[in-house]
């Protein structure tokens, strides 16, 4: 993993950064947002996969059910989500603390066009002790620095 923080600040990318116990499910999420005070909309990442086996990224709410059928659709390729055994593998992450950003391989990312709407977004940066805020804002400018090929899944109509 790349580490975010460094490549962010080098950046000049606002974001914030929060050590706390670790966290693998979203009611702890919950609980540890509260006890540290920050704000933003909870995120999860899901590693995903394709039968070539290229991975793929897909950056959505934490509470949102993931339509597979759309997701495929929009990338032209039938997707599913790594098993946790292979992710660690590969990433070295554990469920429920996967990064949307930072893999030192090319691992495409597909963001869930209804986050743009909101003003922060909270996740995991690949470490279940820490949590990252960045703004909305500055999606494009992280997309650039760590030159992330995306796709956006249009909001459901």
């Amino acid at each position: 993993m790349i580490n975010l923080e460094e490549v962010f600040s080098q950046a000049h990318i606002d974001f914030e950064l929060y050590n706390h116990r670790a966290i693998y499910t979203n009611e702890d999420a919950l609980v540890v947002k509260a006890e540290q005070g920050f704000s933003g909309t909870e995120t999860k990442s899901l590693y995903l996969k394709d039968k070539q086996k290229n991975n793929y990224i897909f950056l959505t709410f934490t509470t949102k059910k993931s339509d597979f059928k759309r997701l495929s659709k929009l990338i032209g390729k039938r997707v599913s989500v790594v098993s946790a055994e292979m992710m660690e593998e590969q990433t070295g992450q554990k469920p429920g603390a996967v990064s949307p950003f930072g893999y030192e391989a090319h691992v495409p990312v597909i963001i869930d066009e209804e986050l743009l709407t909101h003003e922060k977004l909270v996740f995991a940066p690949g470490r279940p002790d820490q949590t990252m805020v960045v703004k909305v804002a500055d999606l494009d400018r992280i997309i650039e620095v760590l030159n992330l090929e995306t796709y956006l899944l249009p909001a459901e109509e």
